[in-house]
């Protein structure tokens, strides 16, 4: 697993940003939360390449919240393992505008290593959902998460045009 760092930040391409916006708001159906885990190449671990959906690799995973089990995860690993590639951040809804943590968001990182971003869209990503209204979220660790605003969140996470 790899993380960004604040000289790197992960961008993503606009294409890919709407396809994950469009798909977490279809597979929530405006009533549950979605979510997806974002993946790039090894030997570039910043650029978001891949997207894999939580109930593509855990048809369980959507109950309301998420609940990846570990059957989920693995099957995550394995695409990661097969295809050379590493998560580098992860993405999920939540109903309202509220983009804040839940206690269970803040106890279970994706990836429990420093530098691991979540980002949570609002309204189940109902709707146009601008970058500004997404919680971007860095793990620090034992320090916990550090959550950016509007103008820190575009130095970790950057949506744009790249190949």
């Amino acid at each position: 697993m790899s993380v960004a760092s604040p000289e790197r930040p992960i961008r993503i391409s606009r294409r890919s940003w709407r396809s994950l916006v469009a798909e977490l708001a279809t597979r929530g159906g405006g009533r549950r939360e979605s979510g997806a885990a974002l993946l790039a190449k090894q030997d570039e671990p910043t650029m978001v390449t891949r997207i894999v959906y939580f109930d593509d690799v855990d048809g369980r995973s959507l109950r309301g919240g998420i609940d990846v089990r570990f059957e989920g995860m693995v099957a995550l690993t394995d695409i990661c393992r097969r295809d050379g590639l590493t998560v580098i951040a992860d993405a999920h809804t939540h109903p309202g505008i509220w983009v804040g943590q839940s206690r269970i968001d803040q106890a279970h990182p994706m990836v429990a290593l420093p530098g691991h971003i979540a980002l949570i869209l609002p309204n189940f990503a109902q709707g146009k959902v601008r970058f500004r209204e997404v919680g971007v979220h860095e793990y620090r660790g034992e320090a916990g998460w550090i959550a950016h605003t509007h103008e820190s969140a575009s130095q970790r996470f950057r949506i744009g045009r790249w190949p």
